[in-house]
């Protein structure tokens, strides 16, 4: 198992002479500015997301492996010249979603999204998201840092602005918890390690679970313009980008618009159910128009 110094100090509770003794041999080693030993947490500061994963909170293209492994391709169900997929949320809620037969969105392939935080600490909100690449796209080929509790581990940012990820193993699926610079405390990432739970569903969907003190946003929920409840992200690899979310009373005055990178964003809530979408004109406008999602008690 692979030590990181940051791990080390980023690992809160009183200084003791085991932290000083830390500091000091990386003093002797490096030559550090001390301005940057001594930059404070903001918690107040959103997290940092996967790469182009959200701005603002909202979901943008996702940057995905050659071959995306982290997916699920869902079989469609046929009625006339429209397909129907049944879908489960990552907080267990299901839906219908219907759509023309030749917009093909279950080729898209799906992935789950969820906001979450820890109680007591709501300014610490972090996403929940799923590396289309799984494993091998958030290790990069280098060393893990240490394992967590339970089934996560924890491994190096993937940039310097960044901060350190944790990876959860719900077999098949891989999650992520992307911190900010800085962020949270080894005790808080062993909360997070001990109370994230993560069930497969028999069609494959990933339904998320926190126990106290995780505490994961609920259908509607709007964290600074973005949804922070349970959602679906359908394709985004370089194509259109499709989210589904259940949204009740379809409040969304204040959600930000999907970023569209070259191409145009567009978003419309029915019946309890947001659509948005991103990429060329043509395919959005026909998103918005036809796809349709009912809530299924």
């Amino acid at each position: 198992m692979v030590g990181d110094p940051n791990d080390v100090i980023e690992a809160g509770g009183p200084a003791g002479s085991r932290r000083w003794i830390g500091i000091a041999v990386l003093a002797a080693l490096v030559v550090v500015p001390v301005v940057s030993l001594l930059v404070s947490r903001d918690p107040g500061l959103p997290p940092v997301p996967d790469p182009r994963a959200t701005v603002s909170g909202t979901v943008s293209t996702p940057v995905a492996a050659a071959t995306p492994t982290n997916v699920l391709y869902p079989k469609p169900r046929s009625k006339g010249d429209r397909k129907i997929l049944d879908v489960v949320f990552p907080d267990g809620t299901k839906a219908e979603i219907t759509y023309p037969a030749d917009l093909r969105l279950a080729e898209l392939g799906v992935r789950p999204a969820r906001g979450g935080w820890l109680d007591g600490y709501f300014s610490l909100y972090r996403e929940l998201t799923v590396p289309p690449g799984g494993h091998e796209e958030v290790s990069q080929g280098g060393p893990m840092i240490r394992e967590l509790a339970g089934n996560s581990t924890l491994w190096q940012a993937a940039s310097p602005t960044e901060g350190q990820v944790m990876l959860f193993d719900f077999t098949p699926w891989y999650v992520t918890l992307r911190d900010q610079k800085n962020g949270m405390t080894f005790e808080q990432r062993q909360l997070w390690a001990k109370n994230l739970h993560g069930e497969v569903t028999k069609d494959g969907y990933l339904v998320l679970e926190g126990s106290s003190p995780v505490r994961l946003a609920e259908p509607g929920q709007i964290f600074r313009g973005g949804i922070a409840g349970p959602r679906l992200w359908f394709g985004g690899f370089g194509g259109p980008l499709v989210v589904v979310a259940p949204m009740p009373h379809c409040d969304t005055a204040s959600i930000g618009p999907i970023e569209a990178g070259q191409g145009v964003s567009k978003s419309v809530c029915r019946n309890g159910v947001y659509v948005a979408a991103s990429g060329e004109r043509g395919v959005v406008e026909r998103v918005i128009a036809e796809v349709r999602g009912k809530l299924v008690r």
